[in-house]
Protein backbone atom coordinates (compact mmCIF):
# COMPACT_ATOMS: atom_id res chain seq x y z
CA UNK A 1 0.00 0.00 0.00
CA UNK A 2 0.92 3.57 -0.88
CA UNK A 3 0.33 6.53 0.65
CA UNK A 4 0.87 10.12 -1.09
CA UNK A 5 0.39 13.25 0.84
CA UNK A 6 -1.26 16.22 -1.28
CA UNK A 7 -4.12 18.24 -0.90
CA UNK A 8 -7.81 16.37 -1.77
CA UNK A 9 -10.61 17.82 -3.98
CA UNK A 10 -13.29 16.22 -6.56
CA UNK A 11 -13.82 17.00 -10.26
CA UNK A 12 -11.42 17.89 -13.13
CA UNK A 13 -11.89 17.18 -17.01
CA UNK A 14 -10.80 14.39 -19.57
CA UNK A 15 -9.39 13.70 -23.02
CA UNK A 16 -12.06 12.90 -24.35
CA UNK A 17 -14.11 16.36 -23.66
CA UNK A 18 -10.98 17.90 -24.91
CA UNK A 19 -11.29 16.09 -28.21
CA UNK A 20 -14.75 17.19 -28.65
CA UNK A 21 -13.26 20.67 -28.16
CA UNK A 22 -10.19 20.54 -30.88
CA UNK A 23 -12.03 18.60 -33.51
CA UNK A 24 -11.81 21.30 -36.74
CA UNK A 25 -9.57 23.44 -34.91
CA UNK A 26 -6.11 22.10 -36.59
CA UNK A 27 -3.66 24.61 -37.87
CA UNK A 28 -2.84 25.37 -41.71
CA UNK A 29 -0.02 24.33 -43.15
CA UNK A 30 2.93 26.53 -42.03
CA UNK A 31 1.36 27.67 -39.19
CA UNK A 32 3.06 27.28 -36.00
CA UNK A 33 0.52 26.39 -32.79
CA UNK A 34 0.89 29.25 -30.11
CA UNK A 35 0.56 28.53 -26.75
CA UNK A 36 1.33 30.52 -23.26
CA UNK A 37 3.56 29.20 -20.61
CA UNK A 38 3.69 30.40 -17.11
CA UNK A 39 6.78 29.31 -15.36
CA UNK A 40 7.87 30.52 -11.64
CA UNK A 41 10.33 32.93 -11.73
CA UNK A 42 11.41 33.68 -8.52
CA UNK A 43 13.39 30.56 -7.92
CA UNK A 44 16.98 29.69 -8.67
CA UNK A 45 16.90 26.09 -10.08
CA UNK A 46 13.02 26.91 -11.79
CA UNK A 47 14.93 29.84 -13.29
CA UNK A 48 17.59 27.69 -14.91
CA UNK A 49 15.64 25.31 -16.06
CA UNK A 50 13.13 27.90 -18.22
CA UNK A 51 16.97 28.18 -19.51
CA UNK A 52 16.77 24.93 -20.71
CA UNK A 53 13.26 25.07 -21.76
CA UNK A 54 13.92 27.86 -24.31
CA UNK A 55 17.63 26.67 -25.17
CA UNK A 56 15.95 23.34 -26.85
CA UNK A 57 12.36 24.18 -27.50
CA UNK A 58 12.48 24.93 -31.86
CA UNK A 59 14.78 21.26 -31.94
CA UNK A 60 11.78 19.43 -29.95
CA UNK A 61 8.73 21.13 -31.07
CA UNK A 62 9.83 23.05 -34.07
CA UNK A 63 6.03 23.94 -35.02
CA UNK A 64 5.17 25.57 -31.44
CA UNK A 65 5.23 29.12 -30.54
CA UNK A 66 5.53 30.11 -26.84
CA UNK A 67 4.99 33.23 -25.15
CA UNK A 68 6.46 33.13 -21.87
CA UNK A 69 5.26 34.98 -18.89
CA UNK A 70 7.31 35.00 -15.64
CA UNK A 71 4.75 33.84 -12.58
CA UNK A 72 7.00 35.28 -9.45
CA UNK A 73 6.55 32.91 -7.06
CA UNK A 74 4.87 31.75 -3.29
CA UNK A 75 1.55 33.34 -2.07
CA UNK A 76 2.06 36.14 -5.46
CA UNK A 77 1.86 33.62 -8.24
CA UNK A 78 -0.83 31.20 -6.21
CA UNK A 79 -2.37 34.89 -5.98
CA UNK A 80 -2.33 34.96 -10.07
CA UNK A 81 -3.52 31.39 -10.80
CA UNK A 82 -6.36 32.33 -8.74
CA UNK A 83 -7.39 35.22 -10.57
CA UNK A 84 -6.84 33.37 -13.76
CA UNK A 85 -9.09 30.65 -12.77
CA UNK A 86 -11.79 32.81 -11.88
CA UNK A 87 -11.51 34.74 -14.90
CA UNK A 88 -11.43 31.94 -17.63
CA UNK A 89 -7.41 33.05 -18.70
CA UNK A 90 -5.23 30.44 -17.19
CA UNK A 91 -2.07 29.72 -19.56
CA UNK A 92 -2.00 27.08 -21.71
CA UNK A 93 0.13 24.95 -19.58
CA UNK A 94 1.74 26.60 -16.10
CA UNK A 95 3.63 24.94 -13.32
CA UNK A 96 1.25 24.46 -10.73
CA UNK A 97 1.74 24.03 -7.35
CA UNK A 98 -0.25 22.42 -4.19
CA UNK A 99 -1.53 25.84 -2.52
CA UNK A 100 -3.64 26.95 -5.53
CA UNK A 101 -4.12 23.43 -7.54
CA UNK A 102 -6.97 22.57 -5.53
CA UNK A 103 -9.58 25.33 -6.58
CA UNK A 104 -8.51 25.19 -10.29
CA UNK A 105 -9.18 21.45 -10.42
CA UNK A 106 -12.22 21.43 -8.82
CA UNK A 107 -13.35 24.31 -11.05
CA UNK A 108 -12.86 21.79 -13.80
CA UNK A 109 -10.04 24.14 -15.08
CA UNK A 110 -6.87 20.95 -15.06
CA UNK A 111 -7.00 18.78 -17.71
CA UNK A 112 -6.35 14.97 -16.81
CA UNK A 113 -3.76 14.05 -18.42
CA UNK A 114 -4.01 10.23 -17.25
CA UNK A 115 -4.95 9.15 -20.92
CA UNK A 116 -2.36 11.08 -22.85
CA UNK A 117 0.45 10.62 -20.84
CA UNK A 118 -0.31 6.60 -20.90
CA UNK A 119 -1.34 6.66 -24.18
CA UNK A 120 1.81 7.90 -26.05
CA UNK A 121 4.29 6.18 -23.11
CA UNK A 122 5.50 9.49 -21.42
CA UNK A 123 4.33 7.67 -18.26
CA UNK A 124 7.08 4.65 -19.13
CA UNK A 125 9.70 7.04 -17.74
CA UNK A 126 8.82 6.79 -14.32
CA UNK A 127 10.60 4.44 -11.56
CA UNK A 128 7.27 4.92 -9.50
CA UNK A 129 4.40 6.63 -11.79
CA UNK A 130 1.64 6.05 -8.63
CA UNK A 131 3.78 9.32 -7.36
CA UNK A 132 2.22 11.34 -10.13
CA UNK A 133 -1.45 9.89 -9.14
CA UNK A 134 -4.08 11.97 -6.87
CA UNK A 135 -6.12 10.46 -4.37
CA UNK A 136 -9.07 10.06 -7.18
CA UNK A 137 -6.10 7.76 -9.45
CA UNK A 138 -5.78 10.56 -12.33
CA UNK A 139 -2.91 12.86 -13.16
CA UNK A 140 -3.42 16.62 -13.35
CA UNK A 141 0.46 17.82 -13.33
CA UNK A 142 3.87 16.13 -14.79
CA UNK A 143 7.27 16.16 -12.78
CA UNK A 144 10.57 14.87 -12.91
CA UNK A 145 10.29 13.96 -9.72
CA UNK A 146 12.89 15.26 -7.89
CA UNK A 147 10.93 15.19 -4.54
CA UNK A 148 9.37 11.75 -5.04
CA UNK A 149 12.03 9.95 -2.79
CA UNK A 150 10.99 12.71 0.11
CA UNK A 151 9.90 10.91 3.06
CA UNK A 152 10.11 11.21 6.84
CA UNK A 153 12.98 9.39 8.75
CA UNK A 154 14.86 8.84 11.68
CA UNK A 155 18.67 9.80 11.26
CA UNK A 156 20.72 8.49 14.30
CA UNK A 157 24.30 9.20 15.14
CA UNK A 158 25.44 5.47 15.23
CA UNK A 159 28.58 6.33 17.65
CA UNK A 160 25.91 7.64 20.02
CA UNK A 161 24.06 4.67 19.83
CA UNK A 162 26.82 2.44 20.03
CA UNK A 163 28.56 4.15 22.91
CA UNK A 164 25.25 3.52 25.33
CA UNK A 165 24.40 -0.31 23.31
CA UNK A 166 21.13 0.72 21.80
CA UNK A 167 19.74 -1.11 19.04
CA UNK A 168 17.56 0.54 15.91
CA UNK A 169 13.78 -0.04 17.37
CA UNK A 170 11.45 -1.78 15.94
CA UNK A 171 8.58 -0.96 17.56
CA UNK A 172 7.22 2.44 18.90
CA UNK A 173 7.40 1.38 22.90
CA UNK A 174 11.42 0.54 21.74
CA UNK A 175 11.60 4.05 20.18
CA UNK A 176 9.98 6.03 23.58
CA UNK A 177 12.02 3.53 25.59
CA UNK A 178 15.54 4.98 24.01
CA UNK A 179 14.38 8.60 24.47
CA UNK A 180 14.17 7.71 27.84
CA UNK A 181 17.41 6.50 28.54
CA UNK A 182 19.26 9.00 26.32
CA UNK A 183 16.89 11.36 28.34
CA UNK A 184 18.21 9.69 31.69
CA UNK A 185 21.91 10.27 30.71
CA UNK A 186 21.59 13.87 29.57
CA UNK A 187 21.91 13.28 26.14
CA UNK A 188 19.09 14.96 23.57
CA UNK A 189 17.43 12.15 22.22
CA UNK A 190 16.20 13.56 18.94
CA UNK A 191 16.18 17.44 17.50
CA UNK A 192 12.61 18.17 15.73
CA UNK A 193 11.81 21.27 13.57
CA UNK A 194 8.57 22.79 16.32
CA UNK A 195 8.63 26.11 15.36
CA UNK A 196 5.09 27.17 14.08
CA UNK A 197 4.39 23.48 14.93
CA UNK A 198 6.20 22.08 11.22
CA UNK A 199 6.78 18.76 13.12
CA UNK A 200 3.67 17.52 15.26
CA UNK A 201 1.39 19.28 13.13
CA UNK A 202 2.52 18.19 9.22
CA UNK A 203 4.27 14.68 8.77
CA UNK A 204 4.68 13.43 12.80
CA UNK A 205 0.84 13.35 12.75
CA UNK A 206 0.41 11.27 9.36
CA UNK A 207 3.97 9.09 10.77
CA UNK A 208 2.28 8.65 14.01
CA UNK A 209 -1.03 7.50 11.95
CA UNK A 210 0.46 5.65 9.29
CA UNK A 211 2.86 3.47 11.91
CA UNK A 212 -0.58 2.35 13.54
CA UNK A 213 -3.34 1.98 10.83
CA UNK A 214 -2.18 3.26 7.08
CA UNK A 215 -5.77 2.59 5.60
CA UNK A 216 -6.71 5.35 8.00
CA UNK A 217 -3.53 7.65 7.04
CA UNK A 218 -4.86 7.30 3.76
CA UNK A 219 -9.14 7.54 4.44
CA UNK A 220 -7.97 11.14 5.50
CA UNK A 221 -6.36 11.99 2.14
CA UNK A 222 -9.66 10.93 0.83
CA UNK A 223 -11.94 12.78 3.60
CA UNK A 224 -13.91 9.72 4.22
CA UNK A 225 -12.68 9.72 7.71
CA UNK A 226 -11.75 12.57 10.14
CA UNK A 227 -9.21 13.23 12.82
CA UNK A 228 -11.81 12.56 15.67
CA UNK A 229 -10.96 8.62 13.95
CA UNK A 230 -9.37 6.48 17.18
CA UNK A 231 -6.30 6.19 15.63
CA UNK A 232 -5.70 9.40 14.54
CA UNK A 233 -6.50 10.37 18.47
CA UNK A 234 -4.04 7.31 19.49
CA UNK A 235 -1.57 9.19 16.91
CA UNK A 236 -1.73 12.80 19.26
CA UNK A 237 -1.59 11.02 22.10
CA UNK A 238 1.99 9.37 20.92
CA UNK A 239 3.19 12.69 20.06
CA UNK A 240 2.78 14.16 23.40
CA UNK A 241 4.02 10.94 25.33
CA UNK A 242 7.14 11.42 23.42
CA UNK A 243 7.22 14.97 24.94
CA UNK A 244 6.24 13.91 28.31
CA UNK A 245 8.98 11.36 28.02
CA UNK A 246 11.48 14.24 26.90
CA UNK A 247 12.29 13.19 23.81
CA UNK A 248 12.43 16.35 22.71
CA UNK A 249 14.82 19.13 23.03
CA UNK A 250 13.97 21.95 25.95
CA UNK A 251 12.01 24.70 23.93
CA UNK A 252 11.32 22.85 21.37
CA UNK A 253 8.65 24.73 20.27
CA UNK A 254 10.75 27.54 18.79
CA UNK A 255 13.23 25.25 17.54
CA UNK A 256 13.21 26.02 13.54
CA UNK A 257 14.28 22.88 10.91
CA UNK A 258 17.35 24.26 10.51
CA UNK A 259 18.67 25.02 14.66
CA UNK A 260 17.06 21.35 14.75
CA UNK A 261 19.03 19.70 12.18
CA UNK A 262 22.14 21.56 13.16
CA UNK A 263 21.77 20.63 16.74
CA UNK A 264 21.85 17.12 15.31
CA UNK A 265 24.77 17.29 13.00
CA UNK A 266 26.82 19.23 15.57
CA UNK A 267 26.20 15.92 18.11
CA UNK A 268 24.33 17.49 20.56
CA UNK A 269 21.07 14.69 20.14
CA UNK A 270 21.44 11.41 19.11
CA UNK A 271 18.76 11.62 16.13
CA UNK A 272 16.91 13.98 14.38
CA UNK A 273 13.58 13.51 13.07
CA UNK A 274 13.90 14.62 9.43
CA UNK A 275 13.20 13.69 5.66
CA UNK A 276 15.44 12.23 3.01
CA UNK A 277 15.97 15.28 1.31
CA UNK A 278 18.99 15.59 4.09
CA UNK A 279 21.12 12.17 2.37
CA UNK A 280 23.12 13.92 0.76
CA UNK A 281 24.25 16.54 3.19
CA UNK A 282 23.86 13.58 5.92
CA UNK A 283 26.63 11.60 3.64
CA UNK A 284 28.96 14.09 3.21
CA UNK A 285 29.23 15.22 7.29
CA UNK A 286 33.08 14.25 8.29
CA UNK A 287 32.81 14.51 12.23
CA UNK A 288 30.21 12.36 12.53
CA UNK A 289 28.91 8.99 11.06
CA UNK A 290 24.56 9.18 10.26
CA UNK A 291 22.71 6.04 9.65
CA UNK A 292 18.55 6.33 9.34
CA UNK A 293 15.82 4.43 10.21
CA UNK A 294 11.65 4.32 10.01
CA UNK A 295 9.23 5.39 12.37
CA UNK A 296 8.53 1.73 13.82
CA UNK A 297 5.42 0.37 14.03
CA UNK A 298 2.75 1.21 16.93
CA UNK A 299 0.67 -1.77 16.48
CA UNK A 300 1.52 -5.67 16.64
CA UNK A 301 0.96 -7.01 12.56
CA UNK A 302 1.68 -3.44 10.76
CA UNK A 303 4.69 -3.56 8.64
CA UNK A 304 6.03 -0.48 8.65
CA UNK A 305 8.32 -1.30 5.38
CA UNK A 306 4.89 -2.13 2.94
CA UNK A 307 3.75 1.66 3.18
CA UNK A 308 5.12 4.59 2.78
CA UNK A 309 5.03 8.14 1.93
CA UNK A 310 5.48 10.65 -0.91
CA UNK A 311 6.17 14.12 0.02
CA UNK A 312 6.18 15.60 -3.53
CA UNK A 313 2.79 16.54 -3.84
CA UNK A 314 0.71 15.11 -7.56
CA UNK A 315 -0.59 18.61 -7.86
CA UNK A 316 3.02 20.12 -8.27
CA UNK A 317 4.06 20.22 -11.42
CA UNK A 318 3.19 21.18 -14.76
CA UNK A 319 -0.27 21.51 -15.61
CA UNK A 320 -2.85 21.72 -18.78
CA UNK A 321 -5.76 24.09 -19.20
CA UNK A 322 -8.63 21.75 -21.02
CA UNK A 323 -10.17 24.86 -22.77
CA UNK A 324 -6.89 25.67 -25.15
CA UNK A 325 -7.20 25.62 -28.32
CA UNK A 326 -4.73 23.28 -29.14
CA UNK A 327 -5.05 20.78 -25.74
CA UNK A 328 -2.69 17.70 -27.08
CA UNK A 329 -0.30 20.35 -28.22
CA UNK A 330 0.26 21.78 -24.83
CA UNK A 331 0.48 18.12 -23.04
CA UNK A 332 3.58 17.72 -25.73
CA UNK A 333 5.05 21.38 -24.40
CA UNK A 334 4.34 19.79 -20.37
CA UNK A 335 6.01 16.55 -21.18
CA UNK A 336 8.77 18.95 -23.20
CA UNK A 337 9.42 20.82 -20.02
CA UNK A 338 9.65 18.16 -17.59
CA UNK A 339 12.06 16.50 -19.76
CA UNK A 340 14.35 19.65 -19.45
CA UNK A 341 13.75 19.91 -15.45
CA UNK A 342 14.75 15.90 -15.09
CA UNK A 343 17.75 16.79 -17.19
CA UNK A 344 18.81 19.82 -15.12
CA UNK A 345 18.10 18.00 -11.98
CA UNK A 346 19.94 15.01 -13.23
CA UNK A 347 23.04 17.08 -13.69
CA UNK A 348 23.04 17.92 -10.59
CA UNK A 349 23.23 14.40 -9.49
CA UNK A 350 20.00 14.52 -7.91
CA UNK A 351 17.68 11.42 -7.91
CA UNK A 352 15.10 11.34 -9.80
CA UNK A 353 11.72 9.33 -10.17
CA UNK A 354 11.55 10.10 -14.29
CA UNK A 355 14.27 8.37 -15.39
CA UNK A 356 16.57 10.00 -17.90
CA UNK A 357 19.53 7.62 -18.50
CA UNK A 358 22.30 10.64 -17.13
CA UNK A 359 24.63 8.86 -15.08
CA UNK A 360 24.47 10.54 -11.63
CA UNK A 361 27.63 9.32 -9.86
CA UNK A 362 27.95 6.68 -7.22
CA UNK A 363 25.09 6.64 -4.66
CA UNK A 364 26.06 7.13 -1.00
CA UNK A 365 25.03 3.94 1.15
CA UNK A 366 22.21 6.18 2.63
CA UNK A 367 21.21 6.83 -1.07
CA UNK A 368 21.13 2.91 -1.59
CA UNK A 369 19.54 1.89 1.04
CA UNK A 370 16.54 4.62 0.17
CA UNK A 371 16.97 3.99 -3.53
CA UNK A 372 16.44 0.09 -2.63
CA UNK A 373 13.55 0.37 0.10
CA UNK A 374 11.40 2.32 -2.93
CA UNK A 375 12.62 -0.32 -5.69
CA UNK A 376 11.12 -3.01 -3.08
CA UNK A 377 7.77 -1.28 -2.12
CA UNK A 378 7.17 -0.63 -5.89
CA UNK A 379 7.87 -4.46 -6.81
CA UNK A 380 5.69 -5.99 -3.66
CA UNK A 381 2.75 -3.44 -4.66
CA UNK A 382 2.95 -4.12 -8.47
CA UNK A 383 3.41 -0.20 -9.49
Amino acid sequence: MLTATCLAGCGGSGKEETEKKTVGEEKNAGDKVKLRLMSISTDGNQTKILEYIKENLAEALPDVEVEFEPGGGGEDMANKLKTYNASGDLPDVWYSTADSAAAIRSAGNMENLTDYVTEDGFLDNYAIPDALKFSDGNIYCLTSGADTYFTPRIFYNTAIFEEYGLEIPKTYEELLDICRKLKEIGKVPMAVPGQGGWAPQLYMMQTMIQIEDPQVAMDLLQNKTDFSNPVAINAANRIQELAKAGAFPDGVTNLSYTNARDMFTSGRSAMFGGFTWEVPAMAALEDIKVDLFMWPSAKEGVEVEETTQYWGSPLNGYAVNPDGANVETAVKLAEFCVEQEAKFYAEQGSMLNYQTGIESGELTELMKKIWSYMMELKKRSHL
